[in-house]
């Protein structure tokens, strides 16, 4: 069976190029997520927040708050 040359080296450029990302990979991510803040430590609305020791939560508004911390951690599951 004959290969068309044109089919060769479409067939090459496509190996060196899934070679040459398998080697070279994915950049490092240079984004560091800020650390969960301690229980109880919420400043704004979204921010991480450490809900029990080793679980994630997240700062909400509590409901009809009219003074001091109106925000608290609420866990993500």
């Amino acid at each position: 069976m004959k290969v068309s040359p044109l089919l060769f080296s479409c067939r090459a450029c496509l190996g060196t190029l899934l070679l040459a990302a398998a080697l070279l990979g994915c950049p490092p991510d240079d984004k560091k997520s800020p650390a969960p803040t301690a229980s109880g430590a919420c400043e704004k609305v979204g921010q991480s927040c450490e809900f029990s020791p080793g679980k994630l939560g997240t700062c909400v508004q509590k409901d009809d708050c009219k003074s001091g911390n109106c925000f608290v951690c609420q866990s993500q599951h």
